[in-house]
């Protein structure tokens, strides 16, 4: 006979393991009810990792002995996120049926899933937070290059300053 926290403990046991069994078998129906082989899941992060890995490769530009420090900045950050993007790919790929349409190997590929599922989350939260330093460089380097190209000349050092004084100047005191 079990004393009371042991059974407590085994049973707290075997219902974690029947819910995490029961995922891994949703995800292998999911898996081998879809044309691709894939939950919902796995091909919108596919969709999303392939479109950041195109994206980052473009913005390298052949040859980065003439960029400007921010402009090198720029492509460590595309080179990173292209990095990331490859990794999920890569992690997707390990987890993909052999034989969708076989249920064995749906189910072991529904295990693979939720086996490497908070990896997978962790690379795509880093690849959200690399893309969104991405666009901030890129908004930086497009605002200044719109300006740079403008009639106004521009001085980054004062930029702030000039626009905190534009901000006052509309207001008039009574007295």
């Amino acid at each position: 006979m079990l004393d009371p926290i042991t059974a407590i403990g085994l049973a707290g046991n075997i219902l974690t393991f029947i819910d995490y069994s029961t995922k891994v078998i949703s995800t292998s129906i999911d898996i081998y009810g879809s044309a691709s082989g894939n939950t919902q899941d796995t091909q919108t992060s596919d969709a999303v990792a392939t479109e950041m890995k195109q994206f980052a490769a473009k913005l390298q530009p052949p040859d980065q002995t003439q960029l400007s420090g921010e402009e090198k900045a720029l492509c460590k950050l595309a080179i990173e996120c292209e990095g990331l993007a490859k990794r999920i790919l890569e992690l997707l790929e390990k987890v993909k049926p052999k034989n969708p349409k076989s249920r064995s190997s749906s189910f072991f590929a529904g295990f693979k899933t939720k086996l490497y599922e908070s990896e997978r989350h962790k690379l795509e939260e880093q690849l959200s937070n690399c893309r969104a330093q991405l666009t901030l460089s890129l908004n930086y380097l497009t605002r200044y290059d719109i300006l740079s190209t403008s009639q106004v000349p521009v001085d980054p050092s004062h930029q702030f300053e000039n626009s905190s004084k534009v901000g006052n100047t509309g207001r008039h005191s009574k007295r």
